[in-house]
């Protein structure tokens, strides 16, 4: 039985320049590793970025209950000029490993096979371990879902998922995500009559009616939070108006806006709230409104159970921290799991998405001794 080393399977995961949805060979490669170890793999392909239809993985091992599933994802973002080292040489230095992905999340999912490859070489255990690996968690966020879809046509259920996006925060393990915030985009277009701006009464300014409806909404609370979550929140992110006249009034006007919003609500919800303020404004204002709304992700939140009291334990075993239960940060491919009890714990997030991202070697050995435990006593 093979057992992989995770800071060399990270530096080889690495190396595949995996921007956007570019596959690269990284999928085929991780079906040969876990394949070698007793896991039968399928590639699922789902749309793309570009031509070309992006690569998903989905592995288990086993087939009995209970099945406890590793989400992650290959794709990385790009921001790949003006590094100390080259991005994808998955360079050594001075205890740490630097290269795009080494935290967000070739370096988890290293560390996940790792442990896998440990676990199953060294414990008979009755259950199932599945791993899904998009390849878009970054851009489309089409992977994650159509691996879900073919999931439940084969009516394969998941008990138990770690999703091994860098939760951790100042040091290893010292917060762990039970749950994420949604995430809605909105566009308002306010219609109302053009005219010459000297003479008043003769048209209806879309740019006032605008600015009198971002001004209420921003004056209007959405909740107060949640134990977990803070208070749901809208901001506006632009604004336009199409008009090339200083002394004409447009016929419309637009804003941009994203609403974070905590598990208080579905937005559903949201859409209806939001509205019936935008319409009582616009007809204040003699404006009609159109207002088109994009769902990114519906909040979340996993009730603390048995699961993660024991998580919570094992981390404080190998790092001392007392990890702090939180939903902070923005979407993850989490939010497409349904009803799926997990969390996230996965490695430092200090440098995602920066230059120069990197991971020391040190969080690598102690993340692959903290999933390895965690299947130790998932499967007790």
């Amino acid at each position: 039985m093979k057992n992989y080393n995770e800071l060399k399977l990270a530096q080889e995961l690495i190396r595949f320049p995996t921007v956007k949805t570019e596959d690269k060979g990284i999928m085929k490669f991780l079906s040969k590793k876990l394949t070698a170890i007793g896991f039968k793999c399928t590639i699922i392909k789902s749309k793309g970025t570009g031509p070309k239809p992006a690569l998903n993985l989905y592995a288990r091992y086993g087939k009995s209950k209970p099945n406890i599933m590793y989400l992650g994802h290959t794709d990385i973002v790009a921001n790949l000029d003006n590094w100390k080292f080259p991005p994808f040489k998955a360079v050594v230095s001075k205890g740490y490993l630097n290269g795009r992905g080494a935290q967000d999340m070739k370096g988890g999912i290293a560390c996940w096979i790792s442990a896998v490859s440990n676990f199953i070489k060294n414990n008979k255990f009755k259950g199932s371990i599945s791993i899904i690996i998009s390849a878009d968690e970054e851009t489309t966020g089409y992977g994650c879902p159509t691996v879900m879809k073919y999931l439940r046509k084969k009516g394969e259920k998941i008990d138990f998922s770690i999703v091994g996006e860098p939760s951790s925060n100042k040091s290893l393990g010292d917060e762990i995500r039970v749950g994420r915030r949604g995430s809605m985009n909105g566009t308002i277009t306010v219609y109302g009559k053009s005219g010459h701006s000297a003479f008043y009464g003769t048209y209806i300014n879309p740019c006032t009616t605008l600015a009198k409806i971002i001004s209420k909404l921003k004056n209007t609370s959405l909740d107060n939070g949640t134990k977990f979550m803070p208070p749901s929140n809208l901001e506006f992110t632009k604004m336009n108006v199409d008009n090339l006249s200083e002394n004409v009034v447009p016929q419309s006007a637009n804003a941009l806006f994203n609403v974070r919003f905590n598990s208080k609500h579905k937005s559903s919800f949201l859409k209806k709230k939001l509205n019936k303020i935008i319409n009582s404004v616009a007809k204040k204002e003699k404006c009609k409104t159109k207002t088109e709304y994009r769902v990114s992700g519906e909040a979340f939140y996993t009730q603390p159970n048995k699961e993660i009291h024991m998580i919570k334990k094992i981390v404080k075993k190998f790092t001392g921290n007392s990890a702090k239960l939180n939903c902070r940060g923005g979407t993850s491919d989490s939010r497409f799991l349904g009803s799926i009890p997990r969390l996230e714990l996965g490695l430092r997030n200090n440098t995602i998405h920066m230059i120069d991202e990197r991971t020391s070697i040190s969080d690598l050995k102690k993340l692959t001794k903290i999933y390895y435990s965690i299947l130790q006593n998932y499967f007790k």
